[in-house]
């Protein structure tokens, strides 16, 4: 069967990265726990057919699996911060081809914290009794599959098409979302530092939810391999020691955050 949105995450981080991606470890008859990388879907894939016939939503707890059966319930824990989360297996995926175990909702993602680096090395679990009558499946003829060209179509949307609806973004410059210059002063607290503005967008997101005010997330752009990279600041401070009180915070949320200067001291 092809399989629907496999290659759509943007992949922002080399294979040496993911030289533990798959690994089941048995336990029991026919039960088995497997661990390695979980990536979560790319925002634009919000409203595309999923294998069990459904639109897939970024607000709901669920995954694609290249084995579990459709509707099979699956805790997923993060090895990196002990946080975990149920999901809903309802999409295929060609996820071992590429380096990982799973794919994971927005949703998903963000509770296990791993939003700022868009990857974890995870433990999954079924959970027994978890999967539906083979009846259900009959859904499964609504679903569009879409092939390896449309999928490589689709993943190609990312810092270049945003770019032609935005401003450039230009290194050396901060912005706040929108694309709006902006000229905070001090010190900031650096969330995560990416390639794609797509996955950046929705770490802003994920910030407003925490509860910090939108005219206090900035996005500093600087350049790596000469190529622009965008990093996710919040706040103005006047000390290097004031942001780092809100490093601890961050923590609490699951993410590892650092004091950076803004550009405009």
């Amino acid at each position: 069967m092809k399989k629907i949105i496999a290659s759509a995450l943007i992949v922002l981080w080399t294979s040496g990265h993911d030289s533990f991606a798959t690994q089941i470890v048995p336990v029991g008859k026919g039960v088995g726990v497997e661990e390695g990388i979980a990536r979560y879907y790319a925002a634009h894939l919000k409203g595309k057919l999923t294998s069990y016939g459904e639109k897939y939503d970024d607000s709901q707890l669920t995954a694609s699996h290249s084995k579990f059966p459709l509707n099979t319930l699956v805790k997923v824990t993060n090895l990196e911060n002990s946080l975990s989360v149920q999901v809903r297996v309802n999409d295929y995926c060609k996820c071992e081809e590429e380096g990982r175990i799973i794919n994971l909702s927005k949703e998903a993602a963000s509770k296990l914290g791993m939003m700022a680096s868009g990857k974890a090395k995870v433990r999954l679990e079924v959970i027994p009794q978890a999967t539906v009558e083979k009846t259900s499946y009959s859904v499964l003829s609504k679903g569009r599959e879409i092939t390896s060209k449309e999928e490589t179509k689709e993943s190609k949307v990312s810092i270049n098409s945003v770019s032609a609806t935005l401003p450039p973004f230009s290194i050396n410059r901060t912005y706040d979302i929108s694309g709006v210059e902006k000229t905070p002063k001090g010190f900031g607290v650096q969330v995560t530092a990416l390639s794609s503005l797509n996955m950046v967008q929705d770490l802003h997101d994920e910030l407003v939810k925490m509860g910090v005010k939108k005219d206090e997330i900035y996005i500093q752009v600087g350049e790596k391999d000469s190529n622009k990279i965008f990093r996710l600041l919040f706040g103005e401070f006047y000390t290097k020691e004031a942001a780092n009180e809100k490093l601890t915070w961050l923590s609490q949320h699951g993410y590892k955050g650092v004091t950076r200067s803004h550009y405009n001291l």
